[in-house]
């Protein structure tokens, strides 16, 4: 795993943990306590498409 993949990751994760925290939030106690491995699934996402969209303008140019 490279680091920026990592990067995206801990963000993701972190953001769901600061979630968890959120006791405001009108969700439920498994889908607030699952959303640290959303975030970093959606972390992973996001680090895909940025590495799709530089390899093609990498190509391009």
């Amino acid at each position: 795993m490279g680091p920026t993949r990592l990067r995206y990751t801990m963000i993701g994760f972190i953001v769901g943990v600061v979630v968890v925290y959120l006791k405001a939030l009108p969700i439920s106690e498994g889908v607030r306590f699952a959303f640290p491995f959303y975030g970093a699934g959606i972390g992973l996402l996001i680090d895909g498409i940025i590495l799709r969209v530089r390899q093609r303008r990498g190509k391009n140019e």
